[in-house]
C-alpha cells in the first residue's frame, strides 16, 4: 500500500481509534455476561473473572461445562482490540490501520454475538456499541486518505 503522509484529520481518526480500542480493553473488566445457577440467582461475570476461573472447581453439571467453554474463548476479548490498538497506533501513513480496524470490528462483534449470545451483559453490549463506533470512524479515516488538505479549489476570501 501507498504510503501517503499523516494529515490533520486523519491523526484525530486514528488517535480517536487508538482510544476506543483502549475503551474496549477497559470493558473486559465490566459484566460481560450472565450465568443463572441452579438456584435461578443471576451471577455476571467479567472476562478477568472468567479467565481466573481456569483453576477453579467448576460443578459437572451442564452448566459447569457451558462455563468451562466460556472460559476458553475468554481471550479472544482482550486480543482483539489489543490488536486494533498496536495496528492503529503504529501505523501512521498506510491503510492497512483502517483494513486491519475493520477485520478486528467484525471479529469482535461476531465473538461477542457467538459467545455471549444470550447471557450479553452491560459490558458486551457497550463493546457491541464502541465496535460499531470503531467501524464507522475507520469507515471515515478510510474516506479521510483520499482528501487533499493542500487547499487547492478552496475559497479563502484571498485576493
Amino acid at each position: 500500500m501507498n504510503k501517503i503522509p499523516e494529515n490533520k484529520t486523519r491523526k484525530r481518526l486514528r488517535i480517536t481509534l487508538c482510544v476506543l480500542y483502549l475503551f474496549e480493553i477497559v470493558l473486559c473488566t465490566m459484566p460481560y455476561f450472565q450465568n443463572i445457577d441452579s438456584n435461578n440467582v443471576i451471577h455476571s461475570y467479567s472476562v478477568l473473572d472468567m479467565m481466573s476461573y481456569w483453576g477453579g472447581t467448576i460443578p459437572n453439571t451442564a452448566a459447569g461445562q457451558s462455563f468451562i467453554t466460556y472460559t476458553l474463548f475468554m481471550p479472544i476479548f482482550f486480543i482483539i482490540p489489543i490488536a486494533g490498538f498496536f495496528f492503529c497506533a503504529l501505523d501512521k501513513e498506510r491503510n492497512l490501520k483502517n483494513v486491519v480496524s475493520v477485520i478486528c470490528c467484525l471479529l469482535g462483534v461476531v465473538s461477542i454475538l457467538l459467545i455471549v449470545s444470550y447471557t450479553i451483559s452491560l459490558g458486551s453490549l457497550i463493546a457491541l456499541l464502541l465496535y460499531l463506533l470503531i467501524c464507522f470512524l475507520t469507515t471515515l479515516s478510510i474516506f479521510a486518505r483520499f482528501t487533499d488538505n493542500s487547499g487547492k479549489g478552496t475559497n479563502t476570501g484571498e485576493k
